[in-house]
């Protein structure tokens, strides 16, 4: 086993490249289908699918390789300006231009975008294994590539969703702050750190909330930095966080917003209610909407399509209105929350993501690199408990260390703010949206993975600590004896 530890970052490093090669770029590659979003960011450059356009194929069902930069597909022009901004923005640009210089004309294979996030996600893994322990790193490193070489979180490199920045961001936020955590100073960590926690927030206006529990351990880590420059990093990548963040939210239209509260009352809150009126009256509605009980906001006979009556529900019904209902109303939250353990979050790979032209089927799913999140799918599917007591020890573990162990506070500190982060996500993805939730679960279950990740070194960590303080009382009770 020595022998083994000085080459087992470099094995590890080559294995998950290797699984992550196969599913990106090896025909039959994964991807996830479209389910309309994908304009969004494809839009900005002019690409649409070169076969067909983005009605023709099959909605949640399809991965497509082939795009076309041609002008009909133009939409969300100009960044500065554009309807809908996400860092995920910056990977497409990037993967775009790698295309036109290697291979140049109109065509866009979306496995150069799926190389730009590989890549990204590699670096992530990378700093992470780094950062075990080395008598920890062998069997560490491979559950780290275990995990997060599932096809789960890969699918998503081949697609144009905002959440495949928010996913491999937040993994390299973590991986550079177990860095800081092991008490490392090198001078590039402390803006890689803040600029990945800002692409993370700033890839959607779901995971801004999220995004900015990272602000309170920049200020920690500012204030306990030994050298000024390192201090001036953190509260410099603060600053960049919360424009970032200000930057998504400014963009998020109040149309969206009332789709999100729509979704949730109607599709969510009033059918699994006993009295839907009463429930439509505790959120500011009454009689005249109980006949949109059950649908959602992208009904084709929707009335979110009229301007004047958006305005008068989001003035009656918004998210100020949903957040003092589900304060008032305890056990209709709790059973949310808990009841989706079992159902939505269960999907975890929601849609198809294998192509039609490599002669697969409509939403036919890949069958290798699964078996991690087919064990969690399971284990949430017949012992959702498991997610709040993982929740309770590591919470617990980590305020323990925090407040008794000085020199353990930094991984403490990452380990709740990563925890808070995958209870913001999934309260989010549940409370505050109400359409595909199984898909906008994701950053919740990398969140939950990350934590599990994390647990054992935590749990070894508080051991430690804890026979060290048995072993100091028994030694100042003898000398006091």
């Amino acid at each position: 086993m020595a022998r083994i530890r000085p080459w087992a970052a470099p094995l590890l490093l080559a294995l998950c490249a290797i699984c992550i090669c196969l599913q990106v770029f090896v025909r039959p590659a994964v991807g996830i289908a479209n389910n309309g979003d994908f304009p969004k960011m494809a839009g900005p450059f002019g690409l649409g699918p070169a076969d067909g356009n983005w009605q023709s194929h099959v909605q949640y069902g399809e991965f497509v390789y082939r795009y076309l930069r041609t002008d009909p597909y133009i939409y969300n022009r100009g960044f500065r300006a554009a309807e809908f901004i996400s860092s995920e923005y910056f990977l497409v640009k990037i993967a775009r231009g790698a295309q036109r210089i290697f291979r140049p004309g109109p065509l866009f294979d979306i496995r150069w975008l799926g190389g730009v996030g590989a890549a990204l996600w590699l670096l992530a893994v990378a700093i992470w294994i780094y950062a075990l322990p080395v008598r920890w790193r062998l069997v560490g490193g491979v559950m780290l590539v275990f995990i997060w070489t599932d096809v789960a979180y890969v699918q998503y490199m081949n697609s144009f969703y905002m959440d495949t920045a928010a996913l491999v961001f937040l993994v390299l936020a973590v991986a550079t702050g177990l860095q800081v955590a092991r008490g490392r100073e090198h001078p590039l960590l402390a803006p890689l750190m803040t600029v990945a926690a800002t692409l993370f927030a700033a890839s959607k206006s779901q995971h801004v909330l999220p995004g900015l529990l990272f602000l309170p351990l920049f200020a920690a880590f500012a204030y306990s930095s030994r050298g000024w420059l390192a201090r001036a990093s953190w509260i410099a990548g603060s600053l960049l966080l919360i424009l970032g963040t200000y930057a998504v939210l400014r963009r998020d239209s109040p149309l969206w917003r009332s789709t999100a509260v729509f979704n949730v009352v109607f599709e969510q809150l009033a059918p699994n209610s006993p009295d839907r009126l009463r429930t439509l009256e505790d959120l500011g509605l009454g009689k005249a909407e109980l006949r949109l009980v059950g649908t959602h906001a992208f009904y084709p006979d929707s009335p979110l399509a009229d301007p004047k009556w958006t305005a008068e529900f989001a003035a009656r019904c918004n998210y100020s209105r949903l957040f003092r209902y589900y304060v008032s109303h305890p056990s209709v939250t709790a059973r949310v929350l808990y009841q989706n353990l079992s159902t939505t979050a269960v999907r975890i790979r929601p849609w198809g993501n294998r192509a039609l032209e490599d002669g697969f089927k409509p939403r036919e799913q890949a069958t290798s690199f699964t078996y991690w999140s087919d064990f969690r799918s399971i284990l949430l599917k017949h012992a959702p408990w498991h997610i709040v007591l993982l929740a309770l020890v590591t919470a617990g573990s980590a305020a323990w260390l925090l407040l008794l162990s000085p020199a353990d506070w930094r991984f403490a500190a990452l380990a709740l703010v990563i925890q808070a982060i995958a209870a913001l996500e999934y309260a989010v993805a549940i409370l505050a949206d109400g359409v595909e939730t199984d898909r906008h679960l994701l950053l919740f279950h990398a969140a939950t993975d990350i934590t599990i990740l994390l647990l054992p070194w935590l749990i070894s960590v508080l051991h430690t600590r804890l026979r060290a303080r048995r072993m100091s009382q028994k030694e100042t009770a003898a000398v006091l004896g």
